[in-house]
């Protein structure tokens, strides 16, 4: 880039081509819109072809790779996709995707992703497309455009019609869009007011101009030109941020389309000259994506005098400082380890040379102006080698005890002292004019913020005579205040008092639970009675009878033989038995008896517990929501008995914040805590508690998982007769068991809803 009579130049070579762009040829925007219909690919993985077919008239199409994957991209501008149009896949082609975007009109993308390192050849059969795609690292197209040492021109340019250059020129009055051409006749269109077309019939172009220039950094209603090849031939597209008037001319070989810059933006550029604020001019309302905004709207900048700035224009990296709009250049010398350089790069090597020979040779270098004040002085010893001048002349300044000063494309050099004597003179002077200003009343009444709460806010922005009254009756301020700090206010209250967005959250806290249970026992006893009742006496004289039965009864106590009372002598039943099977065998005459009872239990169980709390609230406020019940206990001490609560409740409590990008950020705590008469103390159930308490980002509408506990319990018991349980088979008649599996699962979602402003 290079500054001739306060015109900006870019050259194609600092304009240069994305790597590894390749453009096919396309025809005219001008005709009907185009629709891209479905991909079909053949081939194998050798050689595949993908064929496109393409409606309307005149089709345009460009193409690029990129890696990282391995992709070929395809650009169909004015164009739609045709219903049910998808990609297939094949050969070389792994995936494939149809999108759109708006690039000033509407444009298909197609991509295909490649399995590996590709070239491809495109060409017109009909009214398709043809992709050629073969695998082997492709030629790198900006080293062919760079052949013969030149982008463009005639060394590089085919024989014939042809568009030899594109640039793009500025200056405070015009934007200009310079095409250099070769036989031939262009011709001018606009198919809408933000948009130029040169169309060039029967125009070849080379390669290294088939890019994109981005103007958007100066203040300039020229967004960008880009330049197609088509099938007729070539075409310039000059995308405006504005309605504008331009006219047409043409000097020989140069073909210059002049948009004149609006009023509103030679005006800001003439207030960032005035200001020497660092520029990189955009539109605010062009400014979408490049700016910040929150909640309440795009971010701002507020003026001492009220007017309001685009902070992109007024903060944004700007584009070097061979830019005549990056306006300020040195204050106080700063360091060369604390600046940032970007100026035309310089080598320079001097011994004892006057200082200001130096600076008239950094001077041709940035092709600007340097006025050096009478005092300063001396000779300087220079050698520097391949640095950008800016940084040249900075570190000149700090060796010497200078500083600089720019305004537009003039740079005044004197002593630091003397630059900060006339700084802290015009601050005295702007301190007095302000203390020599009439105050003003400004009453601003608020919609939704709290008068005490934004009177405290703005008191540190008063100036040293200003005051401010908060009027709560009314929610109004009274500000009393120079004009220029009123309207600076005036414009603050203006995004202060929004208002605040509201979110519905639903939470649900969720509980199953699943049992079961089986148990198997057996109850046996027998009797053996041999006595005169049963008339088996033994005939001795002792003993004379005998008796034998179960040394404990059913009810648990213990009891020893006696007639006509039955007793087990294995009491080993499942517990809580839903079925038994009961077997007895005696002889005639009572003498043996035998009883026997199976019994068996299988119990299975399922349950689910749904709480759904539910709350709208304010953005960065809280909100809480309680069911349930507090239960009262008693605690002794020596003062007496009295009755205390402890709650049982189901808690909702939640800060939730509205991000710039949709998303919600909330501060949640959960408490689910219930009774529990299963487990008590005097009559009084213990406390189940649950209780989550977290921080999550959810996107509006959108369900998450806060968190959840899985329980699973499995048990077995066994009760036996000592010995006789334990012999196979047989002891089974000594013996019982017991088998339980339970589950408990417990999951919490939320789900937060931005309600839309009215």
């Amino acid at each position: 880039m290079k500054i001739q009579n306060g015109v900006v130049m870019r050259s194609p070579l600092l304009l240069g081509a994305i790597c590894c762009l390749a453009l096919a040829s396309s025809p005219a925007l001008a005709g009907a819109p185009t629709t891209v219909g479905a991909a079909s690919v053949t081939g194998s993985a050798e050689r595949t072809e993908v064929s496109i077919p393409l409606t309307g008239e005149n089709p345009a199409y460009s193409a690029f790779k990129a890696s990282n994957p391995d992709r070929l991209v395809i650009d169909f501008p004015a164009s739609a996709v045709a219903e049910g149009a998808t990609v297939g896949t094949g050969g070389l082609v792994s995936r494939g995707e149809l999108s759109s975007f708006n690039d000033g009109t509407e444009v298909v993308r197609l991509t295909l992703y490649l399995s590996g390192p590709f070239t491809h050849e495109l060409r017109q059969e009909g009214a398709s497309l043809v992709v050629s795609l073969s695998p082997g690292a492709a030629a790198d197209p900006l080293a062919d455009a760079l052949a013969g040492g030149r982008l463009s021109g005639p060394a590089a340019t085919p024989e014939g019609p042809s568009l030899t250059t594109l640039d793009f020129a500025f200056d405070e009055s015009l934007s200009r869009v310079v095409l250099g051409l070769n036989s031939v006749e262009p011709a001018v269109s606009q198919p809408s007011d933000r948009l130029i077309v040169v169309d060039l019939p029967g125009a070849a172009m080379p390669s290294s101009l088939a890019r994109e220039i981005d103007s958007s950094r100066f203040f300039s209603p020229v967004e960008s030109v880009k330049a197609r090849p088509t099938r007729a031939g070539t075409r310039v597209e000059i995308a405006l941020r504005e309605p504008v008037q331009y006219q047409l001319k043409r000097e020989g070989q140069l073909f210059t389309v002049e948009i004149t810059n609006p009023a509103s933006m030679t005006q800001a550029r003439a207030e960032r000259a005035q200001h020497s604020a660092q520029a990189a001019p955009s539109d605010p309302d062009s400014n979408e994506g490049r700016g910040l905004s929150n909640a309440s709207g795009k971010e701002i900048i507020i003026g001492s005098k009220g007017f309001t700035e685009d902070p992109q224009t007024t903060l944004g990296s700007g584009s070097g400082s061979d830019d005549p709009n990056a306006l300020s250049f040195a204050e106080d010398a700063p360091g060369a380890s604390s600046a940032r350089y970007r100026g035309r790069r310089m080598s320079i090597d001097l011994q004892g040379a006057d200082i200001h020979a130096v600076f008239r040779f950094i001077a041709d270098t940035a092709d600007l102006n340097i006025v050096a004040s009478d005092e300063v002085q001396g000779t300087v010893t220079v050698r520097l080698k391949d640095v950008p001048w800016d940084q040249a002349l900075a570190a000149v300044l700090q060796a010497k005890g200078l500083a600089a000063q720019r305004f537009g494309n003039i740079i005044r050099v004197a002593h630091i002292e003397t630059i900060k004597s006339e700084q802290q003179a015009a601050v005295e002077k702007d301190k007095a004019t302000k203390l020599l200003e009439p105050l003003e009343i400004y009453i601003a009444p608020l919609d939704y913020g709290s008068v005490t709460e934004v009177a405290a806010q703005l008191e540190p922005l008063l100036s040293e005579r200003g005051s401010i009254q908060a009027d709560s009756r009314s929610n109004q301020l009274i500000i009393k205040d120079v004009r220029a700090t009123i309207a600076m206010m005036r414009e603050l209250l203006k995004r202060v008092d929004q208002q605040n967005r509201a979110v519905s959250i639903e939470a649900r806290f969720v509980e199953a639970t699943s049992s079961k249970v089986n148990s198997l026992g057996i109850q046996w006893g027998s009797s053996v009675d041999a006595s005169g009742a049963t008339g088996y006496q033994t005939g001795a004289f002792f003993p004379n009878s005998i008796g034998v039965s179960g040394g404990l009864s059913q009810a648990g106590a213990s009891q020893f033989y006696s007639p006509d009372t039955d007793s087990l002598l294995v009491d080993l039943g499942s517990s809580g038995s839903s079925g038994a099977i009961a077997f007895s065998l005696g002889s005639i005459p009572g003498l043996i008896d035998l009883d026997a009872r199976l019994s068996a239990l299988e119990t299975e169980g399922w349950g689910r517990l749904v709480s759904s709390p539910r709350v709208s609230v304010m953005d960065n406020e809280s909100a809480t929501v309680t069911q349930g019940a507090s239960i009262p206990y008693e605690s002794v001490s020596a003062q007496g008995t009295t009755v205390q609560f402890v709650d049982a409740v189901l808690q909702f409590v939640i800060t939730p914040h509205i991000t710039t990008d949709g998303h919600v950020a909330m501060d949640v705590k959960i408490k689910n805590n219930r009774p529990d008469f299963s487990q008590t103390v005097q009559g009084r159930p213990a406390i189940a508690k649950k209780e989550l308490e977290t921080k999550v980002l959810v996107l509006d509408g959108d369900t998450a998982v806060l968190g959840g506990v899985y329980a699973t319990e499995e048990s077995w018991s066994q009760e036996r007769v000592p010995g006789l349980g334990s012999i196979p088979l047989l002891g089974y008649l000594f013996k019982n068991s017991s088998t339980a599996h339970r589950q408990n699962e417990m999951l919490v979602f939320i789900t937060p809803r931005i309600v839309a402003d009215d």
